[in-house]
């Protein structure tokens, strides 16, 4: 009786500490609420140092519930939602999210998505010629540099194949109003991208280098790029893979007041009406008013593929407020798309995202468009079957 009596005492103390706590939760940080916070950031962790994270992370929606004293006082950013990318190096790949409350009072019931795209590239290098442009020159200028003497004369881009692939040209700006001797530089090097934009995740080796210039009262002497003219495309079924020209750069010499406004020089446009293979061609340089050229005809590489065409059957994703259901017309549809056939290939249906957003519509029935993200920048979405579908919210 007494081992009985001492069991059941033991559960009333334990009784009564579950209700002393419950009252302190209660009282003292308030009851429990649930809370959505829709914009909750998605970090990497174990990113190879060989590998760059080319797509932007989508933030997640999480679904908590707590003390109402400690969760209204939560932001987005106090959860802790990671990726994990160990052993993986370069490819695209759909990898699940895992996450933390911020507190020991605070628990995760729900959130989406569960798994988020993440796109690794590799990190390579590239050299580049590093060419010299003269800057502020004026009809009152005395003295005017000749060819610099640039050390070193080339330098080394680290950084993802995308974005290297976007370099124009490696150059130095020497500012001729600052001049009036011969003289020894100390210049960063600037990148020129094809489009216009800032690189990301780019590093030169080396950063500035040394010119050393002289002046001269007469011509003067510049590097630039080339660049090639290309007219038509291929035939139907063929894409522009690649081009290249060889050399990439041309040093050009004249008037001062000529050669400082000379940012590239052209090519005679070339013809892909006939070309369904990677092809060399032998083009001349377009000629420019008093600028002498040491060469007149540069080779220019095209690389043409065939286009090809595949049929996914992805899942349709609704999107709706919190609290609301849905009915869709149909769970999945057809998406075509074309590109070159080994970046085709390598394309699943996991890796594309087709959405509904109907987050902002209440109760009834709608006939809403599909949207399709996720593919890469070099696949071209054709066709969406069906484009719209009728879905009920209730």
């Amino acid at each position: 009786m007494k081992f009985l009596s001492k069991i059941f005492n033991i559960k009333v103390i334990a009784v009564f500490f579950a209700v002393g706590l419950w009252y302190y939760v209660s009282i003292t940080q308030g009851p429990v609420i649930t809370k959505t916070f829709k914009n909750v950031p998605v970090v990497p962790i174990n990113v190879s140092s060989e590998s760059y994270i080319s797509n932007d992370l989508p933030t997640i929606s999480v679904v908590a519930e707590g003390p109402s004293k400690v969760i209204l006082g939560l932001k987005d950013s106090d959860f802790i939602a990671t990726v994990d990318l160990s052993n993986k190096k370069e490819g695209d790949f759909l990898v699940d999210v895992e996450i933390s409350p911020p507190s020991s009072v605070i628990r995760v019931k729900s959130f989406s998505p569960d798994k988020i795209r993440v796109m690794l590239e590799s990190i390579s290098s590239k050299k580049f010629p590093i060419v010299s442009e003269f800057i502020n020159s004026s009809q009152t200028t005395q003295f005017f540099p000749s060819l610099p003497l640039v050390s070193p004369s080339s330098v080394i881009a680290f950084g993802p194949n995308s974005e290297l692939s976007k370099i124009r040209r490696v150059y130095i700006s020497i500012d001729v109003s600052k001049i009036k001797e011969n003289t020894t530089l100390i210049l960063p090097v600037q990148v020129e991208t094809i489009d216009g934009t800032t690189l990301k995740n780019v590093y030169l080796n080396p950063s500035s280098v040394v010119a050393e210039v002289k002046v001269s009262e007469d011509n003067s002497i510049v590097t630039v790029p080339i660049i090639p003219i290309i007219r038509n495309a291929p035939p139907q079924g063929f894409g522009v893979r690649s081009v290249s020209v060889s050399p990439s750069v041309v040093t050009i010499s004249g008037p001062i007041s000529v050669i400082t406004n000379i940012k590239n020089v052209s090519t005679d446009p070339i013809d892909l009406t006939q070309i369904t293979a990677k092809t060399d061609f032998t083009v001349k340089l377009t000629p420019i008013d008093k600028v002498t050229f040491p060469i007149n005809t540069c080779k220019i590489t095209v690389e043409v593929s065939p286009i090809v065409s595949k049929t996914l059957t992805v899942q349709v994703k609704v999107l709706v407020a919190e609290g609301k259901q849905y009915s869709a017309s149909q769970e999945n549809i057809n998406v075509v798309i074309s590109g070159f056939k080994d970046v085709i290939d390598s394309i699943t249906s996991d890796m594309i995202s087709c959405t509904i957003d109907a987050s902002s519509l209440s109760t009834g029935s709608y006939t809403l468009p599909v949207v399709v993200s996720g593919l890469p920048q070099n696949v071209i979405l054709q066709t969406i079957t069906p484009a719209s579908i009728e879905v009920k919210i209730y």
